[in-house]
């Protein structure tokens, strides 16, 4: 499996503060069946870090899981943060897509901003894919559901995360995941982990319990095809 959400990159934003813990993320993944994680760390466009920092921790981390013989490649992105400045990010292509790629994670701030339609349409005109990152932990889309009805239209693609899923941020939020899988609105489910503790980078509980509600093939899509096609910078349909 491919997590395309994981903050696995120590001393960098709020996930593990030692290289040890990234090290011990790692090896939770690889026992878990995950063989690639796209290394997210929190990125706001003019605050940081930026894309050089990135590159420098992944490659450091990489060093130490070479080292130790973790099976796990590491792939670099960020969890871009929706703000006014992201738009001139975009203008400059100058934001830490996955991988290089036409795709980056997006996240949004609990209040829906009016002209998030015009911000994602802007994307596309910059050959871009937003995946936004845990709407289903999103208060805004929680309370007013309809609110996801524009995302996709709009060109954004959604992924969700697995703990949403197996019920570990309560049965509202995961009452809510399934509809917006049943309804055919997930992408992508990926870990945002962000230690060894509770949010742990573990994919298989939740692809376990997506197999009982839906057929394989939406499964695989979900978990090999459509991460597969990002890293790959391929068209998803």
């Amino acid at each position: 499996m491919i997590d395309i959400h994981c903050h696995i990159l120590p001393a960098i934003d709020d996930g593990p503060a030692e290289a040890a813990e990234s090290v011990a993320m790692a090896k939770t993944a690889a026992a878990d069946g995950i063989r690639s994680i796209v290394a997210t760390p929190h990125f706001s466009y003019g605050e940081g870090p930026d894309i050089e920092a990135i590159e420098r921790a992944k490659r450091a981390l990489e060093e130490r899981l070479k080292e130790e013989g973790v099976p796990v490649c590491l792939v670099c992105g960020a969890d871009v943060r929706l703000t006014y400045e992201l738009l001139e990010g975009i203008e400059k292509g100058d934001l830490p897509t996955i991988s290089g790629s036409r795709y980056f994670l997006l996240e949004l701030p609990e209040i829906i901003p009016p002209n998030l339609d015009n911000f994602l349409h802007a994307a596309g005109i910059g050959g871009l894919v937003p995946i936004i990152t845990h709407p289903e932990r999103n208060y805004s889309f929680l309370s007013s559901p309809r609110k996801m009805d524009g995302l996709r239209a709009a060109g954004a693609l959604i992924q969700m995360t697995a703990m949403s899923i197996t019920g570990e941020f309560g049965m509202k939020i995961r009452g809510f995941s399934e509809a917006l899988i049943r309804k055919g609105l997930v992408d992508f489910v990926a870990t945002d982990a962000h230690g060894t503790g509770h949010r742990r980078p573990v994919l298989s509980a939740a692809y376990n319990h997506l197999t009982r509600l839906l057929d394989k093939g939406q499964v695989r899509k979900i978990f090999f095809e459509n991460p597969e096609a990002v890293l790959e910078d391929r068209e998803i349909r």
